[in-house]
């Protein structure tokens, strides 16, 4: 069961990471650069913003598919899910 928290924490970590330390350029190897987010400094910090609240919701309900099932390929398929639905969000 551990393992099929990991996901989530990990999206967690990473969006809080973008939370409290947003990266200062485009040139941070853990920013989120897309096309539209390199246009201007103001859409790469709203980009950045917006990625990181994401991750960390996307990661609370990773941890609660991973809690209640207990299983790891569960977790993985809502991780695939999630996944596709950022990307058709943009």
């Amino acid at each position: 069961m551990l393992e099929s928290l990991s996901i989530g924490i990990v999206f967690i970590l990473y969006g809080l990471v973008l939370f409290l330390l947003p990266p200062k350029s485009s040139k941070s190897f853990y920013a989120y650069k897309t096309t539209s987010s390199l246009k201007n400094e103001r859409n790469f910090k709203a980009a950045n913003a917006y990625v990181s609240l994401l991750l960390m919701v996307f990661g609370v309900i990773l941890l609660l598919i991973a809690r209640l099932t207990g299983h790891f390929l569960t977790t993985g398929i809502a991780t695939f899910i999630v996944f596709i639905l950022d990307l058709y969000s943009g």
